[in-house]
């Protein structure tokens, strides 16, 4: 198995993602690039919020980082208000 050099990086960079959706079946690397279009967010942040969700439930998650889409401003706060009181 070929090792993958380490870095002192604290987030997924752009090349590693494109290395992970390469080995990953069609159907779940579409479903990752029309998500992360969908909600506006780098690839590379979605595979990583995915990748942390699974090995921590409590976790961020994209809704704690992402204002309900398509909600009125007052609406959005209301919606926000719910993640804030949240520990």
């Amino acid at each position: 198995m070929q090792t993958v050099p380490q870095t002192d990086r604290n987030h997924l960079s752009h090349d590693a993602a494109l290395m992970l959706l390469a080995v990953l079946p069609e159907r779940i690397r579409d479903a990752y690039l029309n998500y992360a279009k969908q909600i506006d967010y780098s690839i590379e942040m979605v595979l990583e919020m995915a990748l942390a969700d699974f090995l921590d439930p409590d976790s961020l998650t994209f809704t704690d980082c992402k204002p309900q889409i398509g909600l009125p401003l007052n609406e959005d706060r209301v919606a926000r208000s719910g993640i804030e009181g949240r520990s």
